[in-house]
């Protein structure tokens, strides 16, 4: 942590399941996160963005064993199930949605929601420095092969309707949802 308030975590190795949760036919070997700094605007909160910056990613992949591959005829399959499960989330989310707007929530907490929206809405992410490397020994033993992608760059931020940089207080957050 620094003396300005920010957190700043440092040398972060990644677990080998890190890429799991996004059902890729690859496993990490290795990889890190140089540093993670939060800044935090504790004084102007809700007026001003907090601010994610991400720097030096590096993540060595390999394909998966041949368990966990998924078969050609079995891909459709899983593409039905993921919309099905996209269509069921929706679904109890619209109804979450219609549930709160008809009870009369407390005072405190539609403001803590109203600012818990707009400190989402207006978060700024930056991701630099960022190096993927995959290793293939597995597919073609005869002819073992890697490839890498390298990326300077990344930055997520509100614009408004011009395409100008915000801090946009009127329900960003909503108009990201949709």
């Amino acid at each position: 942590m620094t003396t300005s308030g920010d957190v700043v975590l440092k040398d972060l190795r990644l677990k080998s399941e890190a890429l799991n949760s996004l059902k890729l036919p690859v496993t990490v070997k290795a990889g890190f996160v140089g540093s993670i700094t939060l800044k935090v605007p504790w004084k102007s909160l809700g007026k001003e963005p907090v601010i994610v910056l991400i720097d030096r990613v590096f993540v060595l992949a390999h394909p998966v064993p041949d368990g966990r591959t998924v078969k050609e005829e079995d891909r459709e399959k899983l593409f039905q199930a993921k919309l099905q499960q996209i269509e069921e989330l929706e679904a109890a989310t619209l109804d979450a949605i219609s549930k709160s707007k008809v009870g009369s929530p407390t005072s405190g907490n539609s403001w803590l929601n109203s600012l818990i929206s707009t400190i989402i809405g207006n978060l700024k992410i930056s991701i630099s420095n960022v190096h993927i490397r995959y290793e293939d020994s597995v597919s073609n033993p005869g002819h073992p092969f890697s490839s890498g992608v390298t990326l300077a760059k990344l930055a997520a931020v509100t614009m408004d309707e011009q395409g100008n940089e915000t801090f946009d207080t009127s329900g960003a957050l909503d108009r990201l949802r949709k």
